[in-house]
């Protein structure tokens, strides 16, 4: 937290120095204050339309600025190293002009291409065979289904040469930039493929739980999560912790909606066990240690074990035990727009798709939406059709 902090107090005072020279005097600094405060004004009034679409220019203006002010800064720090004198005031004014221009039309070329594209999803198929020590099982106790605290196997009976399906998708980040048409499609889209599973990987909204009740998301969620033949699970994703924070109970609506809500437990429903972990920083929100692994790993031996944590940081190293046969993250976005499509992949040792973390298969999905700026350029949403099968 404080590194990001550190970052972000850097770039604004590389802004500010930037953007300043544009003009003469107290004129080029009042201009570059304004664009500061508009970013901190845009992030006040988030919830509204206006602040919403403040934020996610400024957002993915930063990231065009920096790209551009960096070098620019180096080759005048080595000018000036070589040279030894500064450059002219009026240079100086030219150059920063232009590098202003280029960087909101670089800014405005995004949105023109990223927002559509936002627009649509696509849904990735995967299939994990699971080991020959599991027998895939279907519940003959309706009851039992529904309990998610059920975790013995006596009540299920063996349906060999089964599988079953699951539909992933993580940060839908419900705010006023966000098109109801497309949890619209994603209804239809599960409702298409009839899944046992629907498995949410945390990130709800970043608005309050009451705005969502107030623009009728609770009744899309709910139509969502009846399109799940067994059972619709969740977890939350580091962006709870700041619906918390704000006074909402985002595990209360999700669990309203329909969900299943794994904070920090296992439960074992129908054919599967699942273990959801509470994100890292609503633990640090809410002051507490995220509860260990091996806490977590459920009695049941026969069924599949699948993990869920909505950042794909792996498993801690002391741990030793039952690994899960498959794990689900979401939170990186792959990087969303560029040029984080690139750094994303020096910050996560799995951004995207599937890999392996700590001897665990594990997949991350990109989102089927995004944080701040409704922009994608070199990355994709998607949801995961995942088909779990036997080994044979």
């Amino acid at each position: 937290m404080f590194i990001f902090l550190f970052i972000l107090v850097a770039g604004l005072v590389l802004i500010y120095a930037n953007v300043s020279p544009v003009a003469p005097g107290k004129k080029g600094k009042l201009i570059a204050l304004g664009i500061l405060i508009s970013i901190f004004l845009g992030m006040f009034f988030r919830d509204t339309l206006v602040g919403c679409a403040v934020v996610a220019f400024i957002s993915v203006w930063l990231c065009q600025a920096l790209l551009l002010y960096i070098p620019w800064d180096l080759f005048r720090l080595g000018r000036r190293v070589v040279l030894r004198q500064a450059m002219s005031t009026r240079a100086l004014m030219l150059a920063s002009r232009i590098l202003l221009a280029a960087t909101v039309l670089l800014t405005i070329g995004l949105f023109v291409y990223g927002v559509p594209h936002n627009g649509n999803y696509r849904l990735l198929e995967t299939t994990v065979k699971l080991p020959s020590s599991h027998v895939v099982v279907a519940s003959t106790d309706s009851a039992a289904v529904a309990d998610s605290s059920v975790t013995d196997s006596s009540v299920v009976t063996l349906q060999a040469l089964s599988g079953f399906t699951a539909v992933f998708f993580s940060d839908v980040h419900v705010d006023p930039l966000f098109r109801r048409a497309k949890l619209e499609r994603m209804i239809a889209s599960v409702d298409s493929i009839a899944p046992d599973y629907l498995l949410f990987g945390g990130d709800l909204a970043d608005v309050s739980t009451m705005q969502l009740d107030e623009w009728g998301y609770d009744s899309l969620f709910k139509k969502l999560t009846s399109k799940a033949k067994v059972a619709a699970v969740a977890i939350n994703g580091n962006h709870e912790s700041m619906q918390e924070r704000g006074g909402s109970d985002p595990d209360a609506w999700m669990r309203k909606v329909g969900f299943v809500v794994l904070d920090d437990s296992s439960a074992c429903i129908g054919q599967a066990c699942f273990a959801g972990r509470t994100d890292f920083q609503v633990a640090r929100r809410r002051g507490i240690e995220r509860v260990p692994l091996a806490s977590l790993a459920p009695n049941d031996s026969v069924r599949p074990w699948i993990l869920m944590d909505h950042q794909p940081k792996g498993i801690e190293p002391e741990y030793s035990g039952r690994l899960p046969d498959f794990a689900l993250s979401g939170h990186t976005h792959n990087g969303q727009f560029f040029p984080g499509t690139i750094v994303i992949n020096f910050v996560w040792r799995l951004a995207f798709g599937e890999g392996m973390l700590d001897g665990v298969r594990w997949l991350v999905s990109a989102g089927v939406d995004c944080w701040g700026p409704p922009v994608r350029a070199g990355s994709n949403a998607d949801m995961w059709v995942i088909r779990f099968t036997l080994d044979k």
